[in-house]
């Protein structure tokens, strides 16, 4: 059986953080990417880190869009953990030579398109008895850590509405926004894809620091993953967006106008990331992200829950090297799986800085239905 870990796109910066996550679990794994000085002086950074008696991570250089190429790199691989933004032939190259080799892959991108690629392939993975992972970073695996845990909370729930709160963007990420809120999405109600357009509607949320305004976000793969291997049947998520972003989505304003024609986007781009590559130092150790949820039971019943997490970036390596030593212990599901499927309440419990506060806005609401209410405003629970 291979029991190693590959983590792809260690000359990236998404690539790199995951790696030093497994180094600081004390993994042995192989450092992958495209770039062979990227991923030289990333290894060669990691030797001079590692304390004594750490394994270190193996260098090891590869190209994608071809699949009997990458396919001769993974022969000793049991899961590949993909930090690098890909998409197109480059994607499909890597899942079809993960299912061809039995090497089982944890994809940290979590949009429609990196969700629906994965889910594709679901039958293929499952004959082959190869799990195939999207979202496994913050903007998927710890709204799916919320919904699944709602749900175990109020079992039956059948609809599911979840708004996600985080830091500032990198240039990448701010040009994937400026780019998805431009597009048309989807929601899921009653298991039918509706179309919806960002920011057609909003909704006021309490992160714990007083309302604020979340905008529909159908760019996200939430709804996607729901119709595939979820619990509910409806699904909306809503974000909260820099002021920049929303003015852009504010319905009669000079700034929505010239948004929808296609003007001044490189601009807002800079504006939203600041110019900045990556996130600071400062950052990355005390920035921390939040997502809210209500599950909806058909008979009127509600749960809220709200999770607090370390910084996306922090909370999505973490998470990605959880899911990766879980699935080489065994508890990898072939074919297409939701990171829930296979980690449960360790994307909560077992993350260090996260902290899980259940909601009652009414302390009578649920109060004579299962015995256990919980008061408004009690302290998080801090695992």
């Amino acid at each position: 059986m291979k029991s190693r870990i590959l983590v792809y796109g260690v000359d990236g910066f998404m690539g790199a953080l995951v790696s030093r996550a497994a180094m600081r679990a004390g993994l042995s794994h192989v450092a992958g990417g495209r770039a062979i000085a990227g991923v030289a002086q990333h290894a060669a950074a990691l030797a001079r880190e590692a304390g004594r008696g750490t394994p270190p991570a193996e260098p090891r250089t590869f190209t994608l869009g071809n699949a009997e190429r990458i396919a001769a790199q993974l022969d000793d691989v049991g899961v590949l953990v993909n930090g690098a933004r890909l998409e197109g032939d480059d994607l499909r190259s890597l899942v079809v030579s993960c299912i061809a080799t039995g090497t089982h892959l944890i994809d940290l991108s979590s949009g429609r398109a990196s969700v629906a690629a994965l889910a594709g392939f679901d039958e293929a993975a499952q004959k082959a008895k190869t799990m195939l992972m999207a979202g496994a970073g913050f903007d998927f695996a710890a709204t799916d850590a919320v919904a699944v845990r709602l749900a175990q909370i109020l079992p039956g729930a059948r609809a599911v509405t979840l708004a996600v709160k985080h830091g500032h963007r990198t240039m990448e990420e701010a040009a994937r926004l400026v780019a998805a809120m431009r597009e048309e999405g989807e929601v899921l109600k009653n298991g039918q894809f509706v179309p919806a357009r960002a920011g057609e509607r909003t909704i006021e949320i309490d992160f714990d620091a007083g309302p604020e305004k979340a905008w529909l976000a159908p760019w996200r793969g939430e709804a996607m993953a729901a119709r595939h291997r979820g619990i509910y049947s409806t699904v909306e998520t809503y974000e909260v967006l820099p002021e920049k972003a929303a003015r852009a989505l504010e319905p009669g304003t000079m700034a929505h106008r010239l948004f929808r024609r296609g003007w001044g986007l490189k601009r807002l781009e800079r504006r939203l990331s600041k110019g900045r590559l990556n996130p600071p130092a400062a950052e990355l150790k005390n920035g921390r992200a939040f997502v809210w949820g209500e599950a909806r039971h058909p008979d009127g019943r509600i749960r809220r829950a709200r999770l607090e997490t370390p910084e996306p970036h922090v909370y999505s390596a973490e998470a990605a090297i959880l899911l990766a030593r879980r699935v080489l212990a065994g508890g990898a599901k072939p074919g297409y799986q939701l990171p829930s499927a296979v980690a449960g309440a360790a994307l909560v419990e077992e993350i260090q800085g996260v902290a899980w506060h259940e909601i009652l806005e009414c302390a009578d609401e649920t109060a004579a239905e299962d015995g256990r209410p919980v008061a408004p405003g009690a302290a998080p629970e801090r695992v």
